[in-house]
């Protein structure tokens, strides 16, 4: 049976062979759209939906912290009306008053009007929010004030009740809704004599209703939002309350919530105090009203933009892939025999760049395949050149060797030691890269030196070496350690009077043969040894460091220490003003052991 394959395969085919026959232009064009344009479009009006659900909730939560703050203050108001309880509670006067201490009418109203009656007026004209102060007498005897004390049958049942469950020192809000549609707010407490142990009367304050219409008019943001306010079970709602957003209310106790697919958002609370529940319903249209039309501005401006920058792309996509192909076109027919550079048309942008900078390539490669055939020629010379240099360190040394033997002869030891010691030194100096030296080798070439600048200098300068360790096998490069010495002689004996020493001591240590050398010299001062410290540890660049007569020393021995030895090597510095330096190098175990293993090879 024959099986024929379709679907995927043939389409993709096809697909491939359409974007090959299209032109880099037309590619670039496609391009944009696909990669650039619809993605723009559609994170567009991603983003404005996401801006929009964003700005909701961070408006629903902004309104929440402003409902809480003005139910805080509402809260801080309440707490002031209250406490004025504590006037009455621990007022003597009050006190016996209510609890009928005095025997005659006339007492009564003197201790009204001497200490009750200012104390009430007081209370009244300072705080606006009290409508009124009442106190219920429970003793018959007690004189009867009219509307400030009156007695206790006047309280309605149901708060008689709630007073006789409360304990000392607690009290209660009884909110009622009127006839007029306001909320009636009245504190009641309980006033007691002898030490809380009997009860003598009610407290009363009845708050005056702009309170609470002030409290709602701040959540109502002056009428941009309705406000409800409900009672705490929730089982009566105010005209105008959804049934859905009670049901809501229920279901969420706190926070907020959006109604219509979050056309409109509920904002809602509990004021424990009071047992009501407020419920704030903001329109989310309004809040992007003012909005709405640049919004619709924005969109076509930038689908308008968008359209025109296309175009502007499609011309400069042409200019730009025509260049490319021409250079293209070139630089295939570059070849080893055919570096002729590209016509340029002074172009000033980056493909007129690349195309200048293409052709200074072209030239700088057709000067490389010259400039590598007389190099080669240039290097056979100096091959032989150095062949014939090698004759003239023999002249120097022979010389040398004949001006001691003359010493000798003529009983010159002194000439006789320092040539022998200088050509010795020569010796070490002129030696080619490709011998390999130890530790042994570097000291001896510093003692000839010494020996040298004894001579010169005579009894002013003393040295001594002291070996440790066996060096014969340490591997070593040139002239780590003559740089030192001179260092010391140069900058550290040379200015000063007294005697000048150099002790010189190698010992070994766990992981490091440590090269110690010291003087007896002027010393560094503060400032110019911690520079020191700073270039050897790389801190500071040469040049900032470097004066006319030092730097260049000590920095060429720190670091061909580091190369040959390994990181782990390095060289200290110590020194005190008028005391004298030393210098320490610790030359790795661990360094030494790769050249040891290399010469052996060798």
């Amino acid at each position: 049976m024959e099986t024929y394959k379709t679907g995927a395969p043939g389409d993709v085919k096809m697909m491939r062979s359409f974007f090959a026959r299209l032109s880099i232009v037309k590619k670039m064009v496609l391009g944009y759209f696909i990669i650039i344009f619809v993605p723009v479009i559609a994170f567009g009006f991603y983003h404005n939906n996401l801006l929009y659900r964003s700005m909701i909730e961070e408006f629903a939560g902004g309104k929440q912290q402003i409902i809480e703050q003005a139910y805080a203050n509402l809260r801080i108001d309440l707490m002031q009306i209250a406490s004025n309880y504590g006037l009455f509670q621990y007022n003597s006067n009050v006190i016996d008053y209510l609890n009928g201490t005095y025997r005659y009418n006339w007492e009564y109203v003197y201790s009204y009007q001497k200490y009750i009656k200012p104390l009430l007026s007081g209370i009244l004209y300072g705080n606006d929010h009290i409508g009124g102060i009442r106190l219920y007498k429970l003793g018959e005897r007690v004189f009867t004030a009219p509307e400030h004390i009156v007695g206790a049958d006047a309280i309605p049942g149901d708060i008689r009740k709630e007073l006789d469950r409360l304990p000392p020192g607690r009290g209660f809000w009884h909110c009622e809704l009127s006839e007029s549609g306001e909320w009636e707010l009245v504190y009641y407490q309980n006033m007691y004599a002898e030490r809380f142990s009997r009860k003598v009367g009610v407290f009363a304050v009845e708050v005056d209703p702009k309170l609470l219409n002030s409290f709602v008019k701040t959540l109502g943001n002056e009428g941009r939002s309705d406000v409800y306010l409900l009672t705490g079970d929730l089982k009566s709602s105010p005209p105008g309350a959804r049934e859905d957003m009670v049901g809501k209310m229920l279901e969420k106790p706190s926070a907020f919530f959006f109604l219509d697919r979050k056309s409109l958002v509920v904002n809602h609370l509990t004021i424990e105090e009071l047992g009501l529940r407020a419920a704030v319903v903001s329109k989310a249209e309004d809040i992007f009203a003012s909005t709405a039309r640049q919004r619709v501005w924005l969109f076509l401006l930038i689908a308008g933009l968008l359209l025109l920058l296309s175009g502007i792309y499609y011309m400069l996509a042409v200019s730009v892939t025509k260049r490319l192909s021409r250079l293209a076109r070139h630089m295939r027919q570059v070849g080893v025999n055919n570096f002729r550079t590209l016509d340029n048309r002074n172009d000033q942008d980056e493909i007129g760049y690349l195309t200048y900078t293409y052709n200074s390539m072209l030239q700088r490669i057709d000067e490389l395949v010259n400039n590598v055939q007389r190099s080669e020629l240039l290097r056979k010379e100096s091959a032989y050149k150095a062949l014939q240099a090698q004759v003239k360190p023999h002249f120097l040394y022979n010389t040398l060797e004949t001006i001691r033997m003359l010493a000798e002869a003529n009983d010159d030891r002194e000439v006789a030691d320092i040539a022998y010691s200088f050509g010795q030194f020569m010796r070490y100096s002129l030696s080619g890269d490709h011998e390999r030296f130890r530790l042994s080798d570097e000291v001896r070439n510093i003692e000839n030196y010494m020996k040298i600048q004894k001579i010169r200098l005579g009894s002013r300068l003393e040295y001594s070496v002291s070996i440790e360790t066996d060096i014969g096998q340490i591997p070593c490069p040139q002239f780590i350690l003559q740089p030192l010495v001179e260092n010391c002689i140069v900058h550290g004996l040379s200015t000063i009077r007294r005697k000048g020493a150099i002790n010189i001591r190698i010992s070994d240590h766990d992981t490091h043969v440590r090269v110690e050398i010291a003087d007896n010299g002027a010393g560094m001062a503060e400032e110019r040894l911690e520079e020191v410290r700073k270039l050897l540890n790389n801190r500071l660049g040469i040049r900032e460091f470097s004066t006319q007569d030092s730097g260049h020393g000590l920095y060429n021995v720190s670091e061909r220490v580091k190369t040959y030895y390994g990181e782990d090597s390095r060289l200290e510095v110590d020194s005190k003003p008028g005391e004298g330096t030393v210098f320490r190098l610790y030359l790795s175990k661990k360094g030494m052991n790769g050249h040891v293993e290399s010469a052996g090879r060798g």
